[in-house]
């Protein structure tokens, strides 16, 4: 038993070892990025420790945060130095949850492979440890939310493991009682810091039916699960609670996050959402084995039906995954020997994928459908039936020192090159335009990385390729921004995002010297945040059916609420053009007129449109010169205008 304890605590630094290092430049360079900007470095109620909202959904996250803050300031070094001592910490919970499921798989009556059950638990611990996906869970500061909840959830099963096999040996066991108390304290916990953590009482219950099923306290069994069932009403009181008038609503950004989740829940479509994840679960399976063109933003296209051959492809896939695991773990339940266990283990790490995985790809609809940071928990279940498999693997070899060689050196190799690719990965955690550049290079059509690329250009003070940026965003702006708010792929585009990309290039302006395109950007921003977003395609229709039905000024009044939004819609401005033209208003006519010439010069109809309202208006030097032009590049009813006004002068 010494022999062992030194073998486990000599794993154990070498986790801290290996953690340290491969995570070293984040921890030096490391900076502050993405949404650390709203969660830390901007959000108050961090900065001091009297501020924290008690009914803010992830407080224990917050709280953390705070004490980084209250002991070294904004210095993100010590923020990133917490998250991946999390990590490590994360690390050897892993390898002891998962040693404690091997013994209870085992039995008692079972006298066990000792290799297997040191090396499953330790290489499911090292490749959770530096495994690059995990790096968005780690290097990201605010995905702490996540770590953090991963660490009281992994505490909580173990907890709750330990205190049953106690139990089952003595029901007066103290030790048991104790260790069943610090479990639901640490469910409670996870539940305070992300909402992941609702999973926990399912996963126990789980445990409880699979693994107790020769229990001496039958099905009384389940009544230590009644603590668990009463938190479950933890995470939906923490969002409808305010609501409802039960508790008081937060401030911030935590109000904000609250809000958003109602609003996901209540106007985004739970169909796509679904039908989408099963395309993202197989992502997210892809990269837990081969970890290659990661990125922190997907441009991924939401499905729309069932009938979609991705969609069928992906379920027909996590079908034979299921069904596979299912299959494996009545076989070795029917063979009830010792070497069954790892079998079951891996039937277990897959229950554990999908359960863990089911609050975020599921039925309950998130803004954003991608996320590889959603892949930390779950991939403690994929990681164990993966080191399963690599086991299983060595059974063939029968010397107990060859198989102790085999698995050190494949898990030098597991660290090695796993190990690298996260040292790579973790470069764009400390650099804000090698970050960026990295979203668009990946992601060429979605403007959230020129958006903030363009801001990184600006801190650079490399102002023209800034611009480039700010353009590309504002030129991708789209129509219709009620329908952007609640779709998936352009949900950013809210009028707050759109007002700030007017406000950046604002910015840029200023420090060229352009004052005059600083102040209307500017105002664009304002206008942009102070008016309530509409339907643009609708309203357009609606101003179309007056202008038919000759209500002119009505028309127009919706034609301008379209214009506000876009103000280069060609299409609205040419209606709106005829509509002033009809009302004898020539010279907005003409000035909506010579704004679509600017921007087309080839759409030949709003050159003659614009001659003919000069025309209305009496001014025939100016009308004869447009339909000159469209003329001479071949419009023939300006050629036919040009002719009768040529006639009338004779």
């Amino acid at each position: 038993m010494k022999a062992e304890k030194k073998i486990r605590l000599w794993m154990l630094v070498f986790f801290i070892v290996v953690g340290l290092g491969i995570y070293a430049n984040v921890i030096l360079d490391g900076i502050f990025i993405f949404d650390d900007f709203e969660y830390v470095v901007g959000n108050p109620f961090i900065q001091n420790l009297s501020n924290l909202d008690l009914s803010d959904p992830r407080q224990i996250g917050y709280l953390t945060f705070a004490l980084n803050y209250a002991l070294g300031g904004d210095d993100p070094r010590g923020f990133h130095l917490v998250n991946v001592l999390i990590h490590i910490v994360n690390t050897v919970l892993v390898f002891f949850l998962i040693g404690t499921l091997l013994r209870i798989l085992s039995g008692p009556r079972q006298e066990p492979d000792r290799v297997e059950q040191e090396s499953v638990p330790f290489l499911a611990a090292l490749i959770f440890l530096v495994h690059p996906v995990g790096t968005m869970a780690v290097s990201y500061v605010a995905q702490r939310f996540t770590s953090l909840a991963t660490m009281f959830y992994l505490l909580s099963v173990l907890g709750y493991l330990s205190a049953r096999v106690r139990l089952e040996q003595s029901r007066e066991s103290r030790a048991g009682y104790a260790l069943l108390v610090a479990s639901l304290l640490c469910t409670l916990l996870a539940m305070r810091t992300k909402e992941i953590s609702f999973t926990i009482p399912f996963a126990l219950a789980a445990f409880e039916l699979l693994l107790f099923r020769s229990s001496t306290f039958g099905t009384r069994r389940f009544l230590y699960l009644i603590p668990y069932s009463a938190l479950l009403c933890i995470i939906p009181l923490s969002i409808f609670g305010p609501n409802l008038g039960l508790i008081s609503s937060g401030e911030g950004i935590a109000e904000v996050t609250r809000r958003e989740k109602i609003y996901d829940l209540t106007e985004r479509s739970t169909l796509q959402y679904l039908l989408t994840q099963f395309r993202v679960i197989v992502i997210y399976i892809r990269l837990l084995l081969f970890p290659i063109g990661q990125r922190v933003v997907y441009d991924l296209k939401v499905s729309q039906s069932l009938l979609d051959p991705w969609v069928l492809l992906s379920i027909g896939f996590l079908s034979t995954i299921v069904t596979t695991a299912v299959i494996t773990w009545r076989r070795a339940s029917a063979a009830a020997s010792a070497q069954g266990a790892l079998p079951k283990l891996a039937a277990l790490g897959i229950l554990w994928f999908f359960l863990t995985l089911s609050i975020e790809s599921s039925i309950i609809p998130i803004k954003d459908i991608i996320f590889e940071h959603r892949t930390y928990l779950p991939s403690v279940g994929f990681f164990a039936a993966v080191s399963v498999l690599l086991v299983l693997g060595l059974r063939k070899i029968r010397t107990h020192g060859s198989r102790v060689v085999l698995t050190a050196v494949l898990a030098a190799v597991l660290a090695i090159t796993l190990g690298t690719a996260t040292v790579l990965r973790n470069q764009v955690w400390t650099d804000e335009l090698i970050f960026w550049d990295d979203v668009v290079q990946k992601n060429p059509e979605k403007a959230i990385g020129y958006h903030n690329r363009g801001n990184a250009f600006a801190k650079l003070a490399i102002y023209d390729r800034a611009l480039e940026d700010m353009n590309w965003t504002i030129a991708s702006f789209p129509k219709n921004p009620l329908a952007a708010r609640s779709s998936f792929e352009i949900a950013d585009f809210t009028a707050e995002n759109m007002a700030k990309t007017y406000m950046n290039r604002a910015n840029v302006y200023l420090n060229l010297g352009l004052r005059e395109l600083a102040n209307a950007d500017m105002k664009r921003a304002k206008d942009m945040v102070s008016r309530p977003a509409i339907d643009t395609d609708a309203t357009q229709l609606a101003g179309d059916q007056y202008a038919k039905q000759g209500a002119y000024q009505y028309a127009i009044e919706d034609y301008n609420k379209v214009l506000d939004w876009d103000p280069t819609n060609t299409s609205v401005l040419m209606n709106r053009a005829n509509a002033y033209s009809l009302t004898g208003n020539y010279a907005d006519a003409i000035r909506d007129l010579s704004r679509i010439v600017l921007l087309k010069p080839d759409l030949l109809s709003a050159l003659h449109n614009r001659g003919t309202a000069y025309a209305w208006s009496g001014k025939k030097g100016a009308a004869m010169d447009d339909f000159t032009k469209a003329c001479e590049s071949g419009y023939q009813p300006s050629c036919n205008s040009l002719a009768i006004m040529q006639q009338d002068k004779k």
